[in-house]
């Protein structure tokens, strides 16, 4: 695994440019040492090699590359890591095997034994199960992007169709509110059609008080007794005819009081059945057992409108109530029937 700038073990004044296997890294200068030193005449050094790295490694090109059985082991520094602990799952070396870790016995891998060499087909097997694996999330990754527009567009159809549906339930609404305010015009219309013509009768009659009282006192002022003596002969029957369409005119052109009520009772069950109008449906791509595609089953479907099933309740309580006047009768034959058996047998036991 590539490693940052790492600062020389011996003078920890440069950074690492090597690796000694007694003194661990080493900068340029203790580089010379061990070159020109003859204490260092022993000494192993390996010099790290330029790589290709990760783009945030550029700044420090020069990188240790070593296996994991020449790392330094984290308590005793000095050491190498040469073996692996399966059970504390660490990497530890020889004074911690023998420190720490003897009762672990065969969980101690030896990694200068048994990792001699690279196992070609276990690395092969190795990547081939990474491909597979990276393959299977492709996949998932493709499905979750297409059931992401898949449901978006399903998204948005229902949104749609529940903007339809409450376009239908207002232009329903609009009609009922029409064919009212059709009734109440309706009605209105008469109103002022009866209005027209108890006003046209009653100037009429008034007309006719005029005329008659300004005769009588034309006469009275003339000294007319003939005519007035012919008037009032016609004068009481005139009245009475008068009187009589005044009481035809108030009992039958009568207006017609309109007045809006809501139901409340019936208001309240048209909410509650545009709630049931259309249903929500989960659908789901996947589940915890790993099964795809699974639906949740919608409830039953209604059949019958409130007033169907009204009218075919009606029915079942008439055949409920014909059933147990059948039965009635029945259980009083059963009575009658049974009385006789008695009666007969009580006769046949005497005799």
């Amino acid at each position: 695994m590539a490693s940052k700038q790492i600062q020389c073990e011996i003078c920890f004044k440069e950074y690492a440019v090597g690796y000694c296997k007694t003194c661990g890294h080493i900068g340029d200068a203790c580089v010379d040492i061990h070159n020109t030193g003859k204490v260092f005449q022993t000494h192993s050094v390996i010099m790290h090699e330029a790589v290709n790295v990760h783009e945030d490694d550029r700044e420090n090109p020069k990188v240790i590359i070593r296996d994991a059985s020449e790392e330094r082991c984290k308590q005793h520094a000095t050491e190498r890591a040469i073996f692996l602990c399966t059970r504390h799952d660490t990497m530890i070396c020889g004074r911690c095997l023998h420190s720490e870790h003897l009762s672990c016995g065969k969980e101690v891998v030896d990694l200068l034994r048994e990792v001699g060499s690279i196992d070609c087909e276990k690395v092969n097997t190795m990547k081939s199960l990474l491909m597979e694996v990276k393959n299977e999330i492709l996949l998932l990754k493709d499905d979750a992007e297409n059931s992401k527009e898949n449901f978006k567009t399903n998204a948005d159809n229902c949104a749609q169709e529940c903007i339809e549906l409450g376009i239908k339930i207002k232009q329903r609404v609009d009609e009922l509110t029409n064919v009212l305010i059709d009734e109440i015009t309706k009605k209105h219309n008469e109103n002022e059609s009866t209005y027209s013509r108890i006003t046209r009768t009653y100037n009429e009659k008034i007309t006719w008080c005029e005329n008659e009282e300004r005769k009588i006192d034309q006469f009275v002022h003339n000294n007319m007794a003939g005519y007035l003596y012919l008037l009032s002969r016609k004068f009481d029957k005139g009245v009475s005819d008068v009187r009589s369409n005044l009481r035809e005119i108030k009992h039958k052109h009568t207006f017609k009081r309109f007045e809006f009520k809501e139901n409340r009772v019936i208001l309240k069950c048209v909410f509650e059945d545009l709630e049931d109008v259309c249903e929500h449906q989960d659908e789901v791509t996947g589940s915890d057992d790993g099964s795809v595609n699974d639906v949740f089953e919608p409830t039953t479907e209604i059949q019958k409108t409130r007033r169907e099933l009204t009218a075919l309740s009606h029915k079942a309580k008439e055949y409920l109530d014909k059933s147990i006047k059948e039965r009635l009768t029945v259980e009083a034959e059963l009575k009658r029937t049974k009385a006789d058996l008695n009666r007969v047998e009580k006769e046949i036991i005497d005799n």
